[in-house]
C-alpha cells in the first residue's frame, strides 16, 4: 500500500506484509534517494522511516545550499 505523509511530502511510503507479520517499507524521495527497512511493527517502522527521511531531507538540503 502506497502512501505519503504530511510531514514529508517528497516521499512516498510504500508498505507490504512479506510473509506472516512480518512487513516490508520502503521510502523513496522524489529525487530517487530511497530507505528501506523491515520488520514486525507496521507503525514502528514508519516513525523509524520519519526520523531517517527527515535527516536525509537536512542532508540533502545542505548539499544543495552549498
Amino acid at each position: 500500500m502506497q502512501r505519503k505523509l504530511e510531514d514529508l511530502p517528497n516521499w512516498t511510503l510504500d508498505i507490504e506484509e512479506r510473509s506472516a507479520g512480518v512487513y516490508k517499507l520502503r521510502a523513496l524521495h522524489d529525487l530517487g534517494a530511497s530507505i528501506e527497512l523491515s520488520g514486525t511493527d507496521p507503525d514502528e517502522l514508519i516513525q523509524r522511516v520519519r526520523k531517517d527521511a527527515l535527516e536525509l531531507e537536512r542532508n540533502l538540503k545542505t548539499k544543495i545550499v552549498r
